[in-house]
């Protein structure tokens, strides 16, 4: 293959300037390197050298291979540029995309069921706490939004502590009015509980350096969120009281949704959360740790049936939220869309029940006891 071949082939594999004189330059380096210096002189004058064809053929396969590949890197490198609009940036579609899959996935009635047959057992019969008469229980809730879950696990623990007081941490202010609000429908049913909100992230709480110790603490769907899991893990784990409980719910390793987004990573990354963490990090850590804890499994699905339905603007919604993109089907490419589409149906993700399509999303709720200290 002459020289002269060999330059045009690169020139028009490569499409950028400087990959054909990277890839001409180590052509000339290795065929200084395989000619006698005595003729060098000559056979560069006629520009026509001849290497040995299968030590020539390997360079030049790699030469064009590296061309191919910096090309297919800097397309995909302009695919990622006009990324979907994300939707964390756009808080009152996030809402109402959020309603939409609370409500497609029952995710409400799923809580309010584990905590009628599990939490009374899991945790509040499990806290190693002994009271005084006029003594509050102290409890916190992270990233708790409006309240409902917070609200159920209250009542349990009035069961057997009449006296709480509840600090709720949460950065959204609108959250937190709803949360008010919610608080106010039950207060029968609270009565004895304080409540004491803070409109903080976890970060934002941690740096302020409050000493409170608590017997309770929850984080329900919210470790998402954090700036580091692991250390906002430990730092929770360490506002407990010996004998204390911390609740942390999470999506499991490998569900369907998880498997959307790594098949899609574009998905990943615009987002103020780690959608990718699940349980199974969390059960790494306090392995790691030697900290003992008790998993319970809670099987749920989405009904993502609607998503399907270009007339249905709940499905629209639907689908906003789990690509987590501001109206996603006027967004997207029609072939990005269709091939996301296909997947999100497809059985790696989904099961079909009748004419229904379910999204896998199966949930750990992990209580982790803090152990008592022994002198």
């Amino acid at each position: 293959m002459a020289v002269s071949t060999t330059c045009t082939l690169l020139t028009r594999t490569c499409k950028y300037e400087t990959q054909c004189v990277l890839a001409l330059t180590l052509y000339l380096v290795v065929i200084l390197f395989r000619t006698p210096r005595g003729s060098l002189t000559k056979r560069l004058g006629k520009w026509h050298i001849q290497l040995n064809q299968g030590f020539e053929l390997i360079v030049f396969r790699a030469l064009m291979t590296g061309c191919h590949a910096e090309t297919t890197s800097r397309r995909e490198e302009n695919m990622e540029t006009k990324s979907l609009p994300s939707l964390f940036n756009n808080q009152d579609h996030f809402d109402k995309a959020y309603k939409v899959f609370c409500a497609r996935s029952a995710k409400f009635k799923t809580y309010c069921d584990w905590v009628d047959g599990v939490f009374s057992e899991a945790v509040v019969g499990r806290l190693q706490v002994t009271l005084d008469g006029e003594e509050e229980l102290r409890v916190m809730g992270v990233g708790s939004g409006s309240g409902e879950m917070d609200c159920l696990m209250l009542e349990q623990l009035k069961r057997r502590f009449p006296l709480i007081n509840n600090r709720v941490v949460d950065p959204s202010q609108k959250l937190l009015v709803q949360y008010k609000a919610f608080a106010q429908t039950k207060a029968h049913q609270l009565h004895g509980v304080k409540f004491d909100f803070r409109q903080q992230t976890i970060e934002q709480y941690q740096e302020a350096g409050y000493v409170t110790k608590f017997h309770f603490i929850s984080a329900v769907h919210s470790m998402y969120f954090v700036d580091n899991f692991d250390s906002s893990v430990m730092y929770l784990y360490d506002l407990l009281i010996p004998g204390g409980a911390l609740l942390v719910i999470l999506r499991q390793e490998n569900n369907g949704w998880q498997r959307f987004l790594d098949r899609f990573p574009q998905l990943y990354g615009r987002a103020c959360c780690h959608l990718q963490v699940t349980s199974r990090d969390l059960l790494n850590l306090l392995d790691r740790r030697g900290i003992p804890y008790t998993q319970y499994h809670q099987p749920t699905s989405c009904d993502i049936t609607k998503c399907f339905d270009e007339a249905s603007e709940e499905g629209s919604l639907l689908v906003d939220f789990l690509t987590q993109t501001v109206h996603f089907k006027e967004a997207a490419a029609e072939d990005e869309q269709r091939s996301m589409m296909e997947y999100l149906a497809s059985s790696d993700c989904s099961e079909r029940k009748n004419e229904a399509i379910l999204l896998n999303i199966p949930r750990d709720a992990v209580v982790i006891i803090k152990q008592q200290e022994f002198n």
